[in-house]
C-alpha cells in the first residue's frame, strides 16, 4: 500500500519536463567527468603533476581503487552496489517530483547524481576511479570532477535539510498535539 502511495506520486503536472529538467544537467555533468578522464589517461603519465600553479596546484593521473582519500582500497564490488543502491533510491527520488519545489535540493540531487554515476562508470570500466585534480600546496589527496560534484552536491544537501526545509507534516502534527494537550489542560480545569 504505501509502495502504491509512493510511486502514485510520480504522476504530476509537467512531470516529463521536470525529469528532463533534472536529468539532462547529470548527463551532460558525467560527460564532461568522462572526458576529463579521458583527456587525463591520453594526455598525462600516470603519477607525474603538471604543474598549473607553481607548487599549489597540478595535473597527476592516479589510479584510486578505494574511495575518497583511497580508504577501502580494493573493494570494487562493495562500492559499485552501494553506489548503484544509492543512485537508485536518488533517482527514485528525482522522478517521484516530491521535491520539485525546491530549487537547491534539486541541483544538489543532480550534482550528487552525477558525481556519483561518473566514478561508478570508472569502477565499473577500469576497477578504480581516475583522478586528477592535486592541491600540492597542502598535500591534498588527489581528486577528480566527479568528487567535486559529488562534495558540493552533499554540502548543498545539508544546507538544504538543516536551515531550509521545514516538514509541515510533522510542524502540523506537532502543533496539533499541543493543540490537543491545551485541551485537556483546560478540560481539567474546568
Amino acid at each position: 500500500e504505501s509502495m502504491k502511495k509512493f510511486f502514485a506520486g510520480f504522476s504530476f503536472p509537467h512531470a516529463a519536463r521536470y525529469r528532463v529538467w533534472m536529468l539532462t544537467p547529470a548527463v551532460l555533468l558525467v560527460f564532461l567527468d568522462q572526458l576529463f578522464k579521458w583527456l587525463t589517461v591520453r594526455f598525462l603519465q600516470e603519477g607525474q603533476g603538471v604543474p598549473l600553479i607553481e607548487g599549489v596546484f597540478e595535473l597527476m593521473y592516479v589510479k584510486n581503487p578505494g574511495a575518497a582519500f583511497s580508504i577501502l582500497e580494493n573493494k570494487r564490488l562493495f562500492f559499485i552496489l552501494l553506489t548503484v543502491v544509492v543512485m537508485g533510491f536518488l533517482l527514485l527520488v528525482i522522478l517521484s517530483g516530491r521535491y520539485r519545489r525546491h530549487m537547491l535540493l534539486n541541483i544538489s540531487f543532480v550534482l550528487v547524481l552525477a558525481g556519483g554515476i561518473g566514478n561508478l562508470i570508472d569502477r565499473c570500466r577500469f576497477g578504480y576511479v581516475i583522478d586528477y585534480l592535486y592541491f600540492k600546496w597542502i598535500n591534498f589527496p588527489v581528486f577528480n570532477f566527479a568528487d567535486c560534484c559529488l562534495v558540493i552536491g552533499a554540502i548543498l544537501m545539508l544546507i538544504f535539510f538543516f536551515f531550509i526545509y521545514e516538514d509541515t507534516s510533522v510542524t502540523k502534527k506537532t502543533a496539533k498535539k499541543a493543540e490537543d494537550a491545551d485541551d485537556d489542560r483546560h478540560m481539567e480545569n474546568s
